[in-house]
């Protein structure tokens, strides 16, 4: 009987030594992950120190929490267990305090407090640097700047004749990156001289931007250009007016250059100093004076527009200047002599007389004598007739090749000889 009551009080002491052995739990509160908007996770360690252990998150916007999360068992081990723990509907770029708290029969463990900062609400894109370049008669590049910040975007061009635009260009990727990317799109088959209106948009879920509006107009197309000579021959040292006309769409007021060759026209046409700017009229017309000629000279007139047209060349053709005086020699001669401008060693002086119809007839020729600095001289002996008054001119020729066309003095008249 004694032996029994010592194995009995052996058993009654065994629980109380197993209690004595276990203490409370420790809890250590970990960083927390997979932070976003509205969520994240919470993590930790729990030692449930050998006694049946559960857990949980405290949570809030301030040290005194006022959310949790549910327990869960964290087991009854003697060495440290990671544990973790959801946490939603949080407010975006909001500052969060949590720590992680164990309990068991032994009591209850509270880990340090730490802090966690929710995502921000993702925002819009961003527009910047919306413009226009290499504008044509039929088409143009609209270029534009985005920033996704950080969100999937897409972006595409509206456009159109008003501000209400109309047309737009497919949707476009503008990735989903942290900073400006530069975009562009061609516009084809638009209308020559025509005010486009147009502007970027840019999408993303976060919400939508646009551009300001912006225009711009499409380059003149002309299509023709045609100059003609007022007069076909000018003299020496004298201008030359020229007409012209410019065909196409919007060659109302547009600027027209006028473009010279000169004699032997072996080398490139080059711009005219003429006072600028030459404008056409609304029906596209325009007038030129163009300065001294000194040798036969080829024009043309070219629009200056992103589509450049030239017309023709017209040949302007510089005479020689050729003067004419007369002086008696005694009661039955005189003298008719003059000078040539510019210098024609080679060339002729022919003396012509009018005729009765109008015309006139070959008398006879003389060469050129040199007069000094670019001129030339000639002269010619008439006699004086009993019968009729006659009328004479001097022709001359240059014979450069086609440099000069041939110059005619004034009209010289001889009246009859009256008889004594």
């Amino acid at each position: 009987m004694r032996l029994l009551g010592l194995l009995a009080l052996l058993l009654l002491a065994l629980p109380a030594a197993a209690s004595a052995q276990t203490g409370a739990p420790a809890a250590t509160t970990g960083a927390a992950t997979a932070v976003e908007r509205t969520t994240a996770t919470l993590s930790g360690t729990v030692d449930a120190n050998g006694a049946a252990t559960t857990y949980r998150f405290e949570y809030g916007t301030t040290a005194a929490y006022g959310l949790q999360t549910a327990e869960r068992p964290a087991g009854s081990g003697t060495e440290p267990v990671a544990v973790e723990a959801p946490i939603a509907t949080l407010s975006p770029s909001t500052t969060y305090h949590y720590r992680l708290v164990a309990t068991s029969a032994a009591g209850t463990a509270r880990g340090s407090d730490r802090t966690l900062r929710t995502d921000p609400n993702p925002r819009p894109p961003t527009v910047t640097r919306t413009g226009s370049a290499q504008v044509g008669p039929d088409g143009a590049l609209l270029r534009s700047q985005i920033d996704p910040n950080e969100g999937a975007t897409t972006y595409h061009f509206e456009y159109g004749s008003t501000p209400s635009y109309g047309s737009r260009t497919p949707d476009r990727d503008a990735g989903a990156g942290d900073g400006a990317v530069a975009v562009s799109e061609p516009l084809g088959g638009l209308e020559p001289y025509r005010r486009y209106h147009f502007r970027l948009v840019a999408t993303s879920a976060a919400g939508q931007a646009a551009s300001r509006d912006r225009s711009f107009v499409t380059a003149r197309l002309p299509t023709d250009v045609t100059l003609a000579l007022a007069t076909a021959r000018t003299g020496w040292g004298e201008g030359a007016e020229v007409f012209g006309r410019v065909s196409g769409t919007g060659v109302g007021g547009l600027t027209v250059g006028l473009e010279r060759q000169d004699f032997p026209f072996a080398g490139p046409f080059s711009s005219l100093g003429v006072p600028l700017p030459v404008r056409t009229d609304r029906l596209g017309r325009f007038r030129v004076f163009v300065p001294a000629l000194f040798s036969t000279t080829r024009l043309r007139a070219v629009t200056r527009t992103a589509v450049s047209i030239a017309s023709p060349a017209v040949t302007a053709s510089v005479a020689l200047r050729v003067g004419a005086g007369a002086r008696a020699l005694g009661r039955r001669r005189l003298r008719l002599r003059g000078s040539v401008t510019p210098a024609a060693p080679a060339g002729r002086a022919v003396l012509q007389r009018r005729t009765r119809r109008g015309g006139w007839t070959y008398v006879r020729a003389a060469a050129l004598r040199p007069a000094g600095a670019n001129r030339s001289r000639y002269a010619f002996t008439l006699r004086r007739r009993t019968r009729g008054t006659r009328r004479y001119r001097v022709r001359v020729i240059a014979r450069d090749g086609g440099a000069h066309v041939p110059g005619d003095s004034r009209t010289i008249t001889v009246r009859r000889l009256k008889r004594r």
